[in-house]
Order: C-alpha cells, then structure tokens, then sequence
C-alpha cells in the first residue's frame, strides 16, 4: 500500500475515531448535572481507555507526517508513542471485559467471591502493572533507538518489529535485547487474549442459562437490567473477536522478517489495520456505554430545539 492509498483509507476512519473519542474524553471529564455519573473502577478504566486511543492515533498521524521531514528524532518520540499506547489501550479494552464479567455473574466460588468484593483493587494494580510493563517495554528499545539515531539511517517508521534491522546480523546483545522484549509484550498480549476469550465465554453461558431460566417461569425479558447485561456481553463479545484479530496480525508481524517474508516494507499496512481496530473499538464504546449514548442524545436534542427557534424567529 503506498502513502496516497495510506491517507486514503485512514484519514475517514481516524478523523471519526479522534473525533469520537474527544467526545467521549468530554463526558468522561463534564459528567451531565442531574445524573448519576459513573462509579469506579469503571471510570478510570474508560478513562485509560479514551486517552490512551486519542494519543494512539494523534501519534500514527505525526509520525506518517514526520516520515516526510528531517526531523528524526521527532518521528522516533512518535513511534514510541504508539508502541506503549496502543498496547497499553488493548490490554485496558481486555480488563473492562473482565469488569463487566464480574458485575454480570454471580459469585458462586470463594475466590470469585474475593474477586468481586476487592475488584476495584484488582483493575488498579492491574491498570498500573500495564503501565510498568510497557514502560519497561520501551526502556529496553532504548538501545536500538540510540544505534538508529547514532548511524543516522535507519528506518523509525516501525513498530513491533523494530528489530528488523538487527535481526539479520549477527546475534548480539541488542538483538536479544529487542527478542526478549517482543517476548515478554507478546506473552502479556497473550495474557489479555485469554482473559477476554475466558470471560466472555462465562459471560455467555451465564445469560444462556438465565434466559433460560427466565423462559420457564414465564418472566419477561424486557427487564432494564437484562437488557443492560445482553448490550455489555454483545460488545464484549465483539470486542473479544477484534481483540483476536488484532492479536494474530500482531503475531504474524513480529515474525514475518524471521520467515523471510517480504511484505508491507512502508508499514502503511501495518497501521491501517490498527487504525481499523481502534475505530471498531471506538463504535464497540459508543453502543455499550450509556453515558455516551445519553449525552449524544441529549446533545441532539438540545440542538433540534435550539433549530426549531431559530426557525420560528426567522
């Protein structure tokens, strides 16, 4: 894929996934007068969320500009940038399922019973484990980033796989210093995959049985709060299968140079596929999360009325 078709594809999908997420970052920090707002961890989990995707994709958008200039260094700052954030936002998406798994079935085991009760607890030192991880991440890139800014002619324009121009050398320290870091980010990746599969998964077979249940004795299905929990397990399934997706393009990207695969060499690819994760995320947030859904809707409200006076005065 070349430059134009790059801006061509993503400019839509990144401009409404930017603009989208502004707006939800908007009713995160205003919450609406008159209404409960939201309640933690679920707010600092969708907090991490919304940041982490705005600074994700303002970051891929600087670093294809920077490709064009001299500015190396600024390029570089861009790269790293989309190296912590976006992992950073995939494992955050991953434990927002596993939330709404622990509010949506019952405990029914001790240590379900102690993961219910301390879960604020646990997405703390879970969200701040996420950080430390790949911070840690990044430091060890450091090597790689000095030798690139050192010879002057490397190419910054990659992420995940950054050791290419290593991996055909001889072994050598940096070398296993870039393998023991996709390692280690590949594994916890891995981590996250199992955990959204695990709790959507109980999550599903949960409702099933409920429904079930509620079938035989004649109850109704239109209930508030079973609608609530069937709209979270329907985008945590979706974001699950994203998550997949995602997970396995990774894979195969981080290993492609090691099977002499020449493929996607500008990375342009590479990014629109994450541009396009990030953008499902974003619709996956706007139908799941009735904070949003509620203030857009009052926002269109307010601005049907406020067209309909205009109107009359005219």
């Amino acid at each position: 894929m070349d430059n134009l078709a790059f801006v061509s594809v993503n400019v839509t999908f990144i401009a409404i996934s930017v603009f989208a997420n502004v707006f939800f970052a908007f009713c995160l920090l205003c919450p609406q007068r008159g209404r409960e707002g939201l309640k933690q961890p679920m707010k600092t989990l969708l907090e991490s969320l919304v940041c982490c995707t705005i600074v994700f994709l303002v970051s891929v958008i600087a670093m294809k500009y920077f490709l064009f200039t001299e500015h190396l260094k600024l390029r570089l700052a861009a790269s790293m940038l989309v190296e912590y954030t976006f992992p950073t936002s995939m494992t955050t998406s991953v434990w927002l399922n596993f939330f709404y798994y622990t509010q949506i079935v019952p405990a029914r085991r001790a240590l379900f019973t102690r993961v219910k009760r301390n879960i604020k607890i646990i997405i703390y030192w879970v969200l701040f484990i996420n950080r430390v991880l790949f911070l840690f991440d990044i430091s060890l890139h450091i090597p790689a980033i000095v030798d690139l800014l050192n010879s002057a002619s490397g190419n910054a324009n990659g992420t995940y796989t950054s050791m290419n121009s290593t991996a055909s050398a001889s072994p050598s320290a940096l070398f296993y210093t870039e393998m023991t870091r996709l390692v280690l980010k590949i594994l916890y990746i891995f981590f996250g995959l199992c955990v959204v599969v695990g709790s959507s998964c109980a999550t599903v077979r949960y409702l099933h049985r409920h429904m079930k249940s509620m079938k035989e004795s004649g109850s109704p299905f239109s209930a508030p709060r079973l609608r609530s929990q069937m709209r979270a397990t329907i985008t945590g399934i979706l974001q699950g299968i994203l998550y997949v997706i995602c997970f396995l393009w990774l894979i195969f990207y981080v290993f492609k140079d090691f099977f002499f695969i020449t493929f996607d060499n500008n990375r342009n690819i590479f990014y629109t596929v994450l541009s396009l994760y990030t953008f499902g995320t974003t619709v996956n947030l706007g139908i799941g999360q009735s904070v949003f859904r509620q203030r857009a809707a009052d926002i269109w409200l307010k601005a049907q009325q406020t067209w309909l006076k205009l109107f009359k005065i005219q």
